[in-house]
């Protein structure tokens, strides 16, 4: 909780990408909140009332995840709504022409973010590819499997644009851009 309060105000696709975490360490804890409590909650420093809060934080998430259905997987309505908000945004963003080294940024990436959409199989915006391949990349790597050097290098690549675009969006919340 106090990890990705901190990410949604600094960065919105690494708060996306954590989230995406948060939603898998609580199906391989199958949901229960002693385990969260035992494995998780109990590794932050804080006083008890702060671990009582994450717990009650973790737990919601847990209740909103088997009301939506999502036991085994797919991501809560609430990050989808952000995916498609930062989806539009990217789209906006490209309509204006305003935002030069993002829209070159962009179209360097272009075609290395088809690509991946095509082997992927994936029907989803730029945005969400990008955001989607940032975390199978992550699993990868956290289950130490071979990456290739193209794949290392698109995944940066989807990184420096995300990041870009987190910024513009920081920016718009903040009310220093207009759209």
């Amino acid at each position: 909780m106090l990890v990705a309060t901190k990410k949604r105000k600094e960065n919105i696709a690494e708060y996306i990408l954590y989230m995406f975490q948060v939603e898998d360490l609580i199906r391989a804890f199958q949901f229960d909140p002693k385990k969260l409590d035992e494995f998780v909650v109990k590794q932050y420093a804080g006083s008890n009332g702060q671990q009582k809060e994450i717990l009650a934080w973790y737990h919601n998430l847990s209740l909103m995840m088997v009301k939506e259905g999502l036991k085994e997987k797919g991501h809560l309505q609430f990050l989808v709504n952000l995916m498609n908000d930062l989806e539009n945004f990217h789209l906006k963003i490209l309509q204006e022409n305003e935002q030069v080294e993002y829209i070159a940024l962009f179209k360097t990436m272009a075609g290395i973010i088809q690509e991946f959409k095509s082997k992927t199989s994936q029907k989803t915006g730029d945005v969400i590819a990008c955001i989607n391949g940032l975390y199978m990349y992550l699993m990868l790597k956290l289950q130490k499997k071979e990456v290739s050097p193209e794949t290392v290098e698109a995944m940066k690549g989807f990184g420096k644009f995300l990041s870009k675009l987190s910024a513009l969006y920081k920016d718009f919340e903040l009310g220093k851009l207009e759209l």
